[in-house]
């Protein structure tokens, strides 16, 4: 059978516990294939985990996968220290935050985009009445977050982290000059702009894209396009690992990765036809926004899931420097990624 797509929240996502293989891998799944399951936000730049799973690539690479859909990109976490998924599309905040912490379960094992892709989308009126657009000074955009009531996944996520960032470029406190709400999921945070609860959130796209495309959104900032400097170089996020289950399992984490670069392939060859076999994924959104999206997309976009020493060492510092993490991590390889199951 191909493989499973469940809707979860956090707790559901625990509840799949499927058991760590620190004594050999799980080949209970059809015709003996590897059982996976992987843990994720919907977001456009997953593209390649959905064409892998549609087109039957990870069949042929002897997986079967169960796709887990989070309402927060922060509840990865957790399903994967607990073994309950064997892999998450995180960050190296949630790596290096993890690590200060000393945890050390979870490992980066393939770069999936590397600049920040987050893109601010802003009620219209509010943006003419404080005179922003995309074309103004980034320092003045991010100034005109001050008071507003910006919408972000969960407390801690990376919407939340990064939001928190641009506001203490301005010199804002984010405690004290805007009011930060937990909407949850992307159609969430769309909804709630449309229905003027927030004025203001950031996610990836494509709901920022639907939001200035129905009207009642302009974007402010845009990540695929390296709006802002210091993240438009940048190993931002990936999909990482339970540690002990790929150290276990070796050749599916390998098999695991193959999979995703040959749908990868397709993504960066034809983003128009690649949004073809994922829109109904996607919770919102047409054909042309999500077009739209995966060529906005492309250049951020690792072409071979790979991680580059100095890029990482780079985020390292920049994310510790923005606040965004408390401490640097090891950017040694083997600490917090490795390339070690993709052919790099």
């Amino acid at each position: 059978m191909r493989g499973r797509v469940r809707s979860a929240t956090l707790g559901a996502a625990l509840a799949l516990a499927l058991p760590l293989a620190a004594c050999g891998g799980d080949t209970g799944g059809e015709g003996g294939r590897t059982e996976i399951t992987v843990s994720s936000l919907p977001s456009a730049f997953l593209a390649p985990l959905y064409i892998a799973e549609k087109d039957g690539i990870f069949e042929r690479a002897g997986l079967d996968v169960t796709i887990v859909e989070l309402q927060s990109g922060a509840d990865g976490v957790p399903a994967v220290i607990s073994g309950s998924s064997q892999f998450a599309d995180l960050g190296f905040d949630d790596l290096a935050t993890l690590a200060a912490e000393g945890e050390d379960s979870i490992t980066m094992v393939h770069n999936l985009v590397r600049r920040v892709t987050f893109t601010l989308v802003m009620n219209p009126d509010v943006a003419r009445e404080r005179g922003v657009s995309r074309e103004s000074p980034i320092e003045a955009r991010y100034a005109a977050l001050a008071g507003l009531r910006l919408g972000v996944t969960s407390p801690g996520a990376a919407s939340d982290k990064y939001m928190r960032y641009y506001l203490r470029e301005a010199g804002l406190d984010p405690e004290r000059d805007a009011e930060i709400i937990a909407i949850g999921d992307g159609a969430s945070l769309l909804a709630a702009l449309e229905t003027e609860q927030i004025d203001a959130y950031q996610l990836s796209p494509p709901t920022p894209y639907v939001a200035e495309a129905g009207g009642f959104g302009t974007v402010l900032i845009d990540g695929p396009s390296g709006d802002v400097p210091q993240f438009a170089d940048f190993a931002y996020t990936g999909f990482a690992a339970n540690r002990e289950w790929a150290e276990a399992n070796p050749e599916a984490t390998r098999a695991f990765n193959r999979a995703l670069n040959e749908a990868m392939g397709q993504v960066l060859a034809d983003p128009h036809a690649a949004a073809e076999k994922i829109v109904d994924r996607m919770s919102a959104g047409e054909l042309p926004v999500l077009q739209q999206t995966l060529e906005a997309l492309a250049p951020a976009l690792s072409e071979n899931g790979c991680f580059d020493a100095a890029a990482v060492r780079s985020t390292l510092a920049v994310m510790q420097h923005a606040g965004i993490t408390e401490t640097a991590g090891d950017p040694a390889e083997g600490a917090l990624w490795t390339n070690a199951y993709n052919q790099c």
